[in-house]
């Protein structure tokens, strides 16, 4: 707290946040009072525009934790290039090929990107003894979206479904996988 000096701060360490992230939907940061703001600081990000600089940022952050999580292999990249491309295009609400889609309630930010990359890492190497692959990544997204509003599996669900279009061996993989989460 500002009024107590350098007596009443203190700064986080490696494994534990004060408060690490929120976005516009997130209601507690958003409505607290402006005098508790006035204790934060506040800093706006805004989405990578650059698919290149946001794979780059995603594949960097997700190497890092699987290391310190004892995962001792890298994240696939074509699964990580279809991670970025997926949240990208459903945070857009349209896909590369220009179809429209439901974009989730979900927040698909990249820091949400790198939060799943680090899921379907620990979750190939702990339960299965290989990197993630794509059903992992399914199954990374609907616990993704379920946090925030269980109506997002499905529509994620659809996305899935419009992957048969793509190709690619990666794409081919997530749309075989999509019957993990429920139709709509």
């Amino acid at each position: 707290m500002p009024e107590l000096g350098a007596a009443g701060q203190f700064f986080a360490r490696p494994g534990f946040n004060v408060i690490a992230t929120a976005n516009t939907r997130d209601r507690g940061v958003n409505e607290m009072s402006a005098a508790l703001k006035r204790r934060f600081n506040f800093e706006t990000v805004f989405p990578i525009r650059n698919f290149d600089t946001e794979l780059a940022l995603v594949r960097s952050e997700v190497t890092t934790l699987l290391r310190e999580s004892g995962v001792p292999v890298d994240p696939e990249p074509d699964l990580t290039g279809a991670l970025v491309t997926l949240f990208r295009e459903l945070r857009e609400g349209r896909t590369a090929e220009g179809r429209a889609v439901d974009a989730p309630r979900a927040t698909m930010s990249t820091a949400e990107a790198i939060t799943v990359g680090h899921a379907i890492g620990v979750s190939g190497w702990y339960l299965h003894e290989r990197p993630g692959d794509a059903a992992d990544l399914v199954a990374a997204l609907a616990g993704t979206a379920a946090k925030d509003n269980a109506d997002d599996v499905v529509k994620i669900r659809r996305y899935l479904d419009g992957l048969s279009a793509r190709t690619g061996d990666v794409w081919a993989r997530l749309h075989a996988e999509r019957h993990r989460l429920p139709e709509g």
